[in-house]
């Protein structure tokens, strides 16, 4: 039986007043588990995004509360909730959040040492991470303007890993990619989760929430639907089915 790590209870998230007032999250419950690829969905303005932000301590319930490996975090001042992130949340979102003006190998360790200051035992993982999404010595010594779009988002992904998070919270991480480096990062993903890391990732995209295990589809701020998939394979003609003739049956 796996571990529940995530537990969100009458989840409601409003901005705005009076006739302005707009719910995003509306009274929605969650349990997320370790190792599990969790995909995100729904249309647009359904809640996604901000789903994934309320969970990962990104932003602040209006009300209910989530439990995060044991602790409340809507209890938490943004100085706890900061040092929980850290050692707890990794990021990755469609904008490539990278200093320009620094190494990619810098971007990491800058993640890094905010958690463990012994720096020869940082560059030692970073090294590891960065040979394990196929990017070279020679390349994550170049800053962020003189390599693709495809080798910063898979460095972000290293940056996200760094601190062994419990969760990686990716959000349209292929969303300004080509289908190449889109697949790149998605075999990324793929291989962090095999290894036992558990993911939740927000999309729109078909291509990319074949690769999740448990299907979240979310409708004026609720969930409207769920579908659990095996392991994925490529080219999984089954597989692809179950999500199309879900994903009908949600309406998208």
């Amino acid at each position: 039986m796996k571990d529940k790590i995530i537990t969100a209870k009458g989840l409601v998230k409003s901005f705005g007043v009076g006739n302005a007032k707009q719910t995003i999250i509306n009274n929605l419950d969650l349990d997320i588990y370790s190792k599990d690829f969790t995909i995100i969905m729904g249309s647009s303005g359904a809640g996604k995004s901000t789903l994934m932000y309320l969970l990962s301590g990104m932003d602040k319930v209006t009300k209910g509360n989530i439990v995060f490996k044991n602790k409340d975090i809507c209890k938490m001042n943004n100085d706890e909730l900061a040092v929980f992130r850290r050692k707890n949340c990794g990021f990755v979102f469609q904008q490539i959040y990278m200093l320009d003006k620094m190494s990619l190998m810098d971007n990491v360790l800058t993640s890094g040492l905010l958690v463990n200051n012994n720096k020869k035992d940082i560059i030692s993982k970073a090294k590891k991470l960065f040979e394990s999404v196929n990017i070279p010595e020679a390349t994550y010594k170049k800053n962020m303007n003189q390599v693709s779009g495809g080798e910063c988002q898979r460095a972000g992904i290293v940056r996200a890993a760094i601190n062994d998070p419990t969760v990686i919270f990716a959000d349209e991480p292929t969303g300004a990619l080509n289908s190449e480096n889109s697949t790149a990062v998605l075999d990324v993903l793929t291989n962090l989760n095999n290894n036992g890391q558990s993911i939740i990732m927000v999309t729109h995209d078909k291509k990319s929430a074949l690769r999740g295990n448990r299907i979240i589809y979310l409708k004026d701020g609720k969930i409207f639907g769920e579908l659990s998939l095996n392991i994925y394979k490529e080219n999984d003609e089954e597989r692809t089915k179950k999500l199309d003739d879900f994903l009908k049956e949600m309406g998208w």
